[in-house]
Formats: structure tokens, C-alpha cells, sequence
């Protein structure tokens, strides 16, 4: 499976209203997750840019067939797109 594989997977599995909402719900926190581990990157590594920051966090075990680790890659990977270092 490939990233946008994974992506589609965990879109496709919350497709009904509740779900949505939690999957959405899941995004935010990893966005909040993925803003403090961007701010900590930044202070280690200020000659680093986000593009590098953000390839190498998508560099994951992709090969997981545990429904619930491709779960927690989907809502990482989802939440990482929607982030933006600058917002």
C-alpha cells in the first residue's frame, strides 16, 4: 500500500456523519501533534525547511496489514496535509 492508498483507506472507512466528525476530530489533534513536533524540529534544526520536515515524517512502515496501525498512518498522514507551519 502507498501513502495515498493509506489516505483513501481511512477516508473511505469513516464514511458516515458520526464518523466523519470523529475522524475530523482525530485530524485537528494530530495537527496540534504535528505543530509542536514541527516547533521542537525547528529549534533543533533551524537551517531545515518544512518540506524536508514533512517528507520525513512520510517516510513510515508502510507494509503494516494491522487494521488499526493503517488507521493511525491514515489520520497521521491526512492530519500532516492539512497542517501548515504557518497558520
Amino acid at each position: 500500500m502507498n501513502i495515498e492508498q493509506i489516505k483513501d483507506r481511512v477516508k473511505q472507512a469513516y464514511t458516515d456523519v458520526d464518523s466523519v466528525e470523529f475522524l475530523e476530530t482525530q485530524i485537528e489533534k494530530g495537527i496540534e501533534k504535528h505543530r509542536r513536533n514541527y516547533r521542537e524540529f525547528k529549534a533543533l534544526n533551524p537551517d531545515k525547511d518544512f518540506a524536508f520536515w514533512k517528507k520525513r515524517n512520510e517516510e513510515i512502515n508502510l507494509n503494516s496489514t494491522n487494521n488499526n496501525e493503517v488507521i493511525a498512518m491514515g489520520i497521521f498522514l491526512l492530519a500532516l496535509d492539512k497542517f501548515h507551519p504557518d497558520e
